[in-house]
């Protein structure tokens, strides 16, 4: 096999580390490579911190086992290689009449990466994560070994392999569960609100009535102003709704349209001026009113901005994810937001969502509210953020490890108490000698002793 030792990173560019990277077209090939190296699986590099950074052994990529292998029409169950991308699904299947069940905020993800990080989207609280529709998957174990996973069949693998940051094997294929729709397009209501009660009030009165929703939220501005927020709730569009020119548009293929960020911004334009112009903008551009939605602007208004993350300079960002529990989560959600807007540190992509139930392990999600934040990397923001994990500590809740790039082992087990040690009796069953690492599990103390 050959290796190319480059300096990698996440999609947050924060930190970076030089790896030793590989990209296996085949099964084989990852076997050579196990035989004398520690390996963490890499698709798309979209983790933000170091889920798939390693600097002790070798990173090995999916992107070449990347083939669909069967669909069924009438049920819509898909089975392919763990290298295939949400953007292959949206471009072969929505066409079809199908589309994934759930997806997050970037088309720009493998499946073998959405099972590591068991993903979740804006239907969170009616439908669960992505690992609510894996049926199964063929993962490569340390010894060679392959096996297939589902609920039912080496039930204890599957559920720590979703949301297990691919420290368990190496996923191969997967059969996921596609749902059916008619359009393309979805109706989206938008809500635009002056304060958090006004909120969590909207979030419960239409829980039920939206398959989606999702709340950018202003957490820069103070005083009157403080938790002002657009919520934006849609469902899946019925094509006997549509006017007849979109109708005309749903039969086409979709064409995407891009711009790019083409070079890292020698210095961060992401000062507290231009943050708070921009929320400022986008507030007052915000209405209330219904329309139809194209699921690429609905779903990864970002995907848009190729290379978005250059924006943030070289230093590169930290994306902070929380989740607290659904009883006190305004609360939890206030005090947070009362210490970024004091450190003045505040973020133009801040969202809010509610959670439902969730199975697994170390998968992140849990009956709550999550509240997803983006801070440049300057001084005080690192201690910043640690003061947050003091407060999401607080309230019982938790950190999601594919967005993480700063937590210490000693918070990571405080906030995953009760699931890192059964997740480890799986992990030492599979791997005793730890052959599937990486930086982030090596900084989290996800490793058998």
């Amino acid at each position: 096999m050959k290796f190319e030792e480059i300096e990698l990173s996440g999609f947050g560019k924060y930190p970076k580390a030089k790896c030793k990277v590989t990209r296996p077209p085949g099964i084989f090939d990852i076997n050579e490579v196990l035989k004398n190296n520690s390996v963490i699986p890499r698709g798309l590099g979209r983790s933000y911190g170091d889920a798939s950074l390693n600097d002790k052994g070798v990173v090995s990529e999916s992107l070449l086992m990347n083939r669909f292998i069967s669909f069924d029409e009438e049920t819509g169950i898909l089975r392919c290689e763990a290298g295939v991308t949400y953007k292959d699904l949206l471009d072969t299947f929505v066409i079809r009449g199908w589309f994934p069940a759930v997806t997050p905020g970037t088309k720009y993800v493998t499946m073998g990466g959405a099972i590591a990080s068991d993903v979740h989207g804006k239907n969170h609280h009616n439908v669960g994560s992505f690992s609510s529709y894996v049926i199964s998957f063929k993962i490569l174990l340390a010894s060679g070994e392959i096996l297939d996973c589902s609920r039912t069949e080496h039930s204890d693998l599957f559920w720590a392999t979703v949301g297990g940051m691919g420290l368990t094997g190496f996923i191969l294929e997967a059969e996921i569960q596609m749902k059916k729709i008619t359009s393309p397009y979805l109706t989206n209501r938008s809500i635009k609100l002056k304060n958090m009660d006004e909120l969590f009030d909207k979030l419960e009165e239409f829980d039920k009535d939206y398959h989606y929703s999702v709340a950018w939220m202003d957490i820069v501005a103070s005083g009157s102003k403080y938790g002002r927020n657009v919520l934006l709730l849609g469902n899946h569009e019925e094509g006997s709704g549509l006017p007849d020119k979109l109708k005309l548009r749903s039969a086409k293929k979709y064409i995407e349209k891009k711009i790019s960020v083409p070079f890292e911004v020698p210095f961060t334009t992401l000062n507290k001026v231009s943050i708070t112009l921009f929320n400022s903008a986008f507030y007052m551009a915000a209405k209330n009113k219904i329309e139809f939605v194209h699921y690429d602007k609905y779903f990864y208004p970002l995907d848009f901005i190729l290379n978005w993350n250059h924006i943030y300079s070289k230093s590169g960002l930290i994306q902070y994810q929380l989740n607290v529990p659904e009883d006190k989560g305004k609360e939890a959600i206030d005090k947070v937001l009362k210490k970024v807007v004091a450190f003045g540190g505040g973020s133009f992509l801040a969202v809010l969502k509610k959670m439902g139930d969730q199975d697994g392990i170390l998968s992140f999600p849990f009956k709550g509210y999550t509240l997803s934040m983006d801070f440049p990397v300057k001084k005080g923001v690192i201690a910043m953020c640690k003061e947050l994990d003091q407060i999401v500590l607080e309230y019982g809740g938790r950190n999601y490890l594919t967005k993480d790039s700063i937590m210490d082992e000693k918070t990571f087990k405080q906030m995953y108490s009760g699931l890192w040690e059964k997740w480890m009796d799986t992990k030492i069953k599979y791997d005793p000698e730890n052959k599937f690492t990486s930086n982030l599990a090596r900084r989290l103390g996800l490793c058998p002793s």
